[in-house]
């Protein structure tokens, strides 16, 4: 058969090997026996397309990843070979007839051994096809369990198991930001202050109290310094900033290029200084010469020589350009532009005393409203020139983009603002504080509706009770993601009225 017939997409050919639709013993093309423990988890990011797989290749079991083209080429049209995102590969799996193939190498050297699927089909593609629509049928048609039976929940009890649901997700968020704060003003402390013990002498066996204990106690004073609350609203704000794909990545990146070493590299009142910081510690700074715009080239080459000064002044990790994802990602997600965004935040953070304002912002008299909407307003951004019409170091846009829309804004506030800000004021233990801010989190306008929130407003909800607020946004995102997908319908105020 020739090459130019197996016109399939790879989503297809994953599908395939997801379902196993292959007919066994399965041989590799180099002619080793190969067994598939674990066909390894389907990888929705960038990186390759299974993760986790198992396999026995020969008499040797592998661990690691898979992954599938339609062509063995293909392999090196993406550039895998260069990729240390793909190192971990141990099988490269291809539709095309067995020809005679290039080997597959990553990085690292290492040659994978590589199966053609095109051997080994179970059936007809054509058959399998079939299969693969039935399969997509059923997935859409899963519905959470109580589906069928949920229409006799009274809309009360759904608006009050959803505000503690809500309240519930909150308290996650907050603890998260809790073991943080503890490690930072633990940090604090450790360097402000020397062990006081006499050096030299061993305790006596039964002298445990005179022994220190790794995590004191902390107390208010440690957490009242202003950096603290200042370093954990950064890197919430720029995990935000990451959205799904990068939010790791950029949280890596604050804890990397910290307020205090722009503090330190007195870089704080030099937004260009900050990009270049940040850019040249992501590993995203490009080579002058692989950009034609020529504003784009003088930006770069300035950007540059800022890096070349700083980074020996920095003395810290410096990210990989492959731990970045800009596909499958919208434009405006890139990490590129939101890293534009984030040196205007770290300024205002810096100089606006911006965490401050919130506390201000959520004391005063006005109504709920008027304060979710001057908590909006305190992380409204411009950025320059340069950033205006690009969402990377590539071509100018006819528009003016936006590094940070009202969208993700309010989701910001609403992951990182309320929970620091009640973290704050359970540790200072100012009730009215908190009672305020649950007030105005409770009214806050909702975010963007995401896959989960449809899904459950179309098999719970069912037009019976509408969503106002991001309280039941947050109260359904946490009742999918720990009640439902988790089986716990005998903890859910639901499940309780509908499974007696």
């Amino acid at each position: 058969m020739k090459r130019h017939a197996w016109n399939i997409h790879e989503r297809f050919l994953r599908h395939i090997w997801s379902r196993q639709y292959l007919r066994i013993p399965l041989q590799t093309a180099d002619g080793k026996s190969l067994s598939i423990i674990d066909v390894g988890r389907l990888n929705s990011d960038s990186g390759p397309d299974f993760l986790n797989a198992k396999m026995k290749i020969g008499n040797i079991t592998y661990a690691g990843d898979v992954e599938i083209h339609r062509t063995v080429f293909d392999w090196f049209q993406h550039r895998h070979q260069q990729d240390p995102r793909y190192n971990g590969v141990i099988l490269h799996v291809v539709l095309e007839p067995k020809y005679k193939l290039p080997p597959t190498l990553v990085k690292s050297g290492r040659e994978i051994p590589v199966l053609v699927l095109g051997n080994f089909l179970s059936e007809s593609i054509h058959t399998i096809w079939q299969k693969a629509i039935l399969d997509e049928r059923i997935k859409k048609s899963e519905a959470i369990k109580c589906f069928d039976r949920n229409e006799i929940i009274p809309v009360g009890l759904i608006e009050s198991w959803l505000k503690k649901l809500a309240v519930e997700r909150l308290e996650i968020k907050l603890r998260r930001f809790e073991e943080r704060i503890k490690q930072l003003a633990y940090e604090k402390r450790m360097m402000l202050h020397e062990f006081q013990g006499r050096y030299g002498k061993l305790p006596l066996e039964g002298e445990h109290n005179e022994i220190p204990s790794p995590f004191p106690e902390l107390a208010q004073k440690d957490y009242a310094q202003k950096e603290l609350w200042d370093q954990i609203l950064y890197e919430g704000f720029m995990e935000g900033l990451g959205y799904s794909k990068n939010s790791g990545t950029f949280v890596r990146l604050a804890r990397t290029v910290t307020l205090k070493a722009i503090r330190n590299l007195e870089a704080e009142k030099n937004e260009f200084k900050i990009q270049a910081l940040l850019f040249g510690t992501a590993g995203l700074i490009p080579k002058v010469k692989s950009i034609k715009e020529k504003l784009s080239r003088e930006y770069v080459r300035k950007l540059s020589r800022e890096w070349k000064t700083l980074k020996p002044l920095l003395n810290s990790e410096i990210l990989n350009p492959a731990d970045w994802q800009f596909f499958p990602t919208r434009p405006h997600n890139f990490p590129t532009i939101r890293i534009a965004a984030a040196s205007i935040i770290i300024r205002k953070i810096l100089f606006e005393d911006i965490f401050r304002n919130i506390i201000q912002v959520i004391k005063t008299s006005d109504s709920e409203k008027k304060k979710g909407g001057e908590l909006i307003r305190l992380f409204s951004i411009e950025t320059n020139d340069f950033w205006n019409n690009r969402y990377d170091f590539g071509k100018i846009e006819t528009k003016k983009i936006t590094a940070l829309g009202l969208s993700r804004t309010r989701e910001i506030i609403i992951n990182t603002v309320f929970p620091v800000a009640l973290l704050y004021t359970r540790i200072f233990k100012d009730l009215s504080i908190r009672e305020c801010a649950l007030k105005i989190y409770s009214a806050f306008p909702a975010a963007e509706n995401n896959a989960i929130i449809r899904l459950m407003d179309r098999q719970l909800l069912k037009g019976r009770y509408l969503m106002q607020g991001v309280s039941c946004q947050q109260g359904l995102i946490q009742l999918y993601k720990y009640y439902c997908t988790e089986g716990r319908c005998s903890e859910c105020e639901f499940g309780r009225t509908l499974f007696k």
